[in-house]
């Protein structure tokens, strides 16, 4: 009895390691030796958004329209400005409604490097904070709700991975993953809970909105560091459980 539930979970944690989903249910497969694996790779990623929009259970990729994260800390400092925000239960809609206009792979047996260009009409980010922040002398204190709206966003993703040789296959390891997005606009709306500074809420609401190209720039270093951390984390849990010669096979 001992042997055979040993065989059993050592044949679940093989097909498991193995990638034995079939990932073309979700994911167009592209040859990354064809010479027409860019125009492939538009449709593939096209696909792939309405896939993983919802999630793939049978990979662990958790819903990426809404994708649903915890929690982010920042801390700001400029001259005379300090602002400390604690976001959480953060949501992030409209990557599903984006339009793929290119792609180009790098990709052979040492390196993995993949650009896509995107557009994305509406991106709406919502949540609830704590944040304190600092003017001179003024001092403020605040919690409730945020959300921001951004339209017209054009960007690039750009993905970098090592494919790695293991018992049970090639796998690629994503360790690098950039976006810049240029906006076309953006809407930010503060509430605030806290008696003693909500009235210069609606004060720092209309500076936000007025000055959001500046604050936009300023702040662009502090979300990149954590697009680049869920990036890698959702592109892992596709590289790191489908062998490499069945995401990009070799033409045969």
């Amino acid at each position: 009895m001992k042997f055979l539930l040993k065989y059993v979970l050592v044949l679940a944690t093989t097909l498991a390691c193995n990638g034995l989903v079939d990932i073309e249910k979700y994911l167009k497969v592209c040859d990354r030796d064809s010479e027409d694996v860019n125009d492939c790779l538009i449709e593939a990623v096209q696909d792939g958004l309405a896939s993983v929009a919802d999630g793939i259970p049978d990979l662990d990729v958790p819903p990426v329209d809404p994708y649903n994260q915890k929690d982010l800390r920042l801390e700001y400092k400029n001259n005379q400005i300090y602002a400390k925000l604690i976001a959480k239960d953060i949501y992030v809609e409209g990557l599903k409604n984006s339009k793929i206009h290119d792609a180009r792979l790098k990709a052979d047996e040492d390196r993995f490097h993949l650009e896509v260009d995107v557009t994305t009409p509406r991106i709406k980010i919502r949540g609830q904070y704590i944040g304190e922040g600092r003017y001179n002398s003024l001092q403020i204190r605040a919690n409730g709700q945020f959300s921001t709206n951004m339209t017209d966003l054009v960007y690039t993703w750009k993905l970098d991975g090592v494919p790695k040789k293991t018992e049970n296959g090639t796998f690629v390891r994503i360790n690098a993953f950039y976006m810049r997005p240029d906006v076309g606009d953006m809407k930010s709306l503060l509430t605030n809970e806290n008696p003693d500074s909500k009235e210069l809420t609606e004060l720092g609401n209309r500076f936000t909105n007025q000055n959001w190209r500046l604050l936009y720039r300023e702040l662009l270093p502090y979300v990149q560091d954590n697009w680049n951390k869920i990036g890698i984390r959702v592109a892992n849990k596709i590289f790191l459980k489908v062998p490499y010669d069945q995401l990009f096979p070799l033409k045969s």
